[in-house]
């Protein structure tokens, strides 16, 4: 009887999907939403198997730690969230107020993530991931601008793809192997075209979910919904999701033709995320490029299953999701301040809330200190790497680690930079729920990068010594915890007291010195031809180098010829 109730909510939420193809004329959506119904139907009436034998529920380290980070992480978005949509919708009387279906799929969508992680099922997690999907698509269509519904509609095809591609994978181990647990994939034959086939179709669902090159369009086109709603996509439910498919994937992966797909399409997204996060002057856009660009990094880690780099790929995530949700909801409140997403409008941001600038620093310093922190007691993950010849990805993760040195170091500084404020709206106060939030996760922050040894040793190495069946550790030297603190006193402690110092201006006031004759404000000249000129100070951008239409469309015909290669080598035995 369980098994035809999960039957009957898949189907319906298939067909919403076809009903949205056939109202907007998305023929594409339209088609896989039909194929997702034809092999939903065919597995539970068709296949001559019992889908749903048990209700199994995993519980190891690995599902605490995605609890952990979704249930605090996604609860405290929803308390700043209270707040936010209430200034939201006072500063945007045009929107439709229409905060308890925003809120109902907010918390659903948190509910299907608990759902995904806690059952091993493949069919349940089918159902979880297609929930995440439909909550993604109202969330994100939440402003009914035309923009919005467009990206609304880009999020909801490709989902819809990844997980049609996670239900082909369920069908070949339906007929294959009858085994519908993921869990029992370690178990699987490793040299089985069909086997090797699912698990690189699954991954493409994770693919797809983590908003990996060639897939990344759904996400980077979602910057205009309210920040709360970014902020539980890039950091809580859909990225986690796809990551989370492919870490419980690992031990299919590594030096299979799976794992080297899945290996380099997450290293190309890392490398050319990260160059066009630096070429963006939009906030948003330069925030949507840098979760692209992370979780290329973490896919890259998962990919190579090796217990060195799955320790780095879990503690990434652990730290990408506190330090981006952060972000997202400081500069969601930060918008309301110079009314901008400009980068280079944020300048001068302390004078106006030291709150927000404080914020934003942490989690910008926690997105750039902890990777290099941990670079210091990851050096066996990279060695790994080195010792398997895999030589052109060592370059990529340092190329790229180099490019997210700049875009984060450009966007601190112009958060501290001291400069005169014009054409400023009045102070916001952040509200309660609000700052409550704030301050919880970037207390989460500090305490995953300063006390990481302890957050390892309690959560993410006991899961790879169960998983990988090694004796496993992370041992810190004495001289690496010297060059640990160091780099968190550089790079986290003192951008933060440097901010009391500008704010109260212990320094001597002095005019500004211009190209021209000042013209008394130390904000305009005259300079040539009697001209009246506005004198700024901007960062470098990478614009003059990359094209992002040409740089992406070079990216995703590599990334697709690599996954496309992936199951020609997978396949070639059956083939042949």
């Amino acid at each position: 009887m369980f098994q035809y109730f999960v039957m009957t909510v898949m189907l319906l939420i298939a067909i919403y999907s076809i009903y949205i193809g056939l109202k907007s004329r998305l023929f594409f959506l339209l088609a896989l939403s039909a194929l997702q119904s034809g092999v939903v139907l065919w597995l539970f009436l068709f296949s001559g198997r019992q889908m749903i034998e048990r209700v199994n529920v995993q519980i190891d380290m690995l599902t605490i730690i995605m609890l952990l980070i979704v249930g605090l992480v996604g609860g405290l978005i929803c308390v700043c969230s209270w707040e936010y949509m209430k200034e939201y919708h006072l500063r945007n009387p045009h929107v439709k107020d229409n905060r308890l279906k925003f809120f109902s799929f907010l918390i659903l969508s948190i509910f299907a993530m608990f759902g995904l992680v806690i059952f091993s099922n493949l069919t349940l997690m089918l159902l979880f991931l297609q929930t995440i999907s439909l909550c993604s698509f109202f969330l994100i269509g939440y402003i009914k601008s035309s923009k919005a519904e467009k990206s609304s509609f880009t999020a909801l095809t490709f989902n819809v793809f990844g997980d049609f591609c996670f239900a082909v994978g369920i069908i070949l181990l339906a007929v294959y192997e009858g085994v519908f647990y993921i869990n029992a994939f370690v178990l699987f034959d490793y040299s089985s075209p069909v086997v090797m086939s699912a698990v690189l179709l699954i991954a493409c669902a994770g693919l797809v979910k983590a908003a990996q090159l060639p897939f990344s369009k759904w996400m980077l086109n979602a910057t205009e919904t309210p920040a709360p709603v970014l902020a539980i996509l890039h950091s809580v439910t859909m990225v986690n999701a796809g990551v989370y498919l492919i870490l419980r994937l690992t031990p299919m992966l590594g030096s299979t033709a799976a794992g080297v797909s899945i290996t380099f399409v997450g290293g190309i997204t890392f490398i050319v995320a990260a160059a066009l996060a630096g070429s963006q002057y939009d906030a948003r856009k330069m925030l949507a490029y840098s979760t692209v660009s992370a979780l290329g990094l973490i896919v890259v880690c998962a990919g190579l299953n090796t217990p060195a780099a799955q320790w780095a790929a879990i503690m990434l995530l652990i730290l990408h999701t506190v330090a981006k949700s952060l972000l997202f909801l400081s500069f969601g409140s930060a918008e309301h301040q110079p009314g901008e997403r400009d980068v280079e409008h944020m300048r001068g941001m302390h004078g106006m809330s030291m709150r927000l600038a404080m914020f934003l620093i942490i989690g910008m310093a926690g997105m750039l200190v902890a990777p290099f922190v941990m670079l210091l007691s990851r050096w066996p993950a990279m060695q790994a790497v080195i010792v398997s010849g895999n030589i052109l990805i060592v370059m990529i993760i340092a190329f790229g680690s180099t490019v997210t040195l700049f875009f984060w170091t450009k966007w601190i500084g112009k958060l501290i930079a001291h400069v005169h404020l014009y054409d400023r709206e009045e102070k916001y106060p952040t509200r309660f729920g609000e700052t409550f939030g704030l301050f919880t996760l970037a207390a989460f922050v500090l305490i995953v990068c300063m006390l990481y040894p302890l957050v390892s040793e309690a959560l993410v190495v006991p899961f790879i010594r169960d998983s990988m069946k090694v004796d496993y550790g992370v041992p810190i030297l004495p001289e690496e915890l010297s060059a640990i603190f160091l780099m968190l006193a550089m790079l986290l402690v003192i951008p933060i007291i440097l901010i009391p110092y500008f704010k109260k201006h212990w320094v001597k006031r002095a005019p500004t010195y211009l190209a021209g004759v000042n013209s008394g404000d130390d904000l305009t000249y005259r300079g040539a031809m009697g001209q009246t000129r506005r004198y700024e100070l901007r960062n470098r951008y990478l614009i003059p180098f990359l094209n992002e239409r040409k740089s992406l469309m070079i990216a995703y015909i590599i990334c697709i010829v690599i996954i496309i290669g992936g199951f020609f080598v997978t396949m070639g035995g059956a083939i042949l």
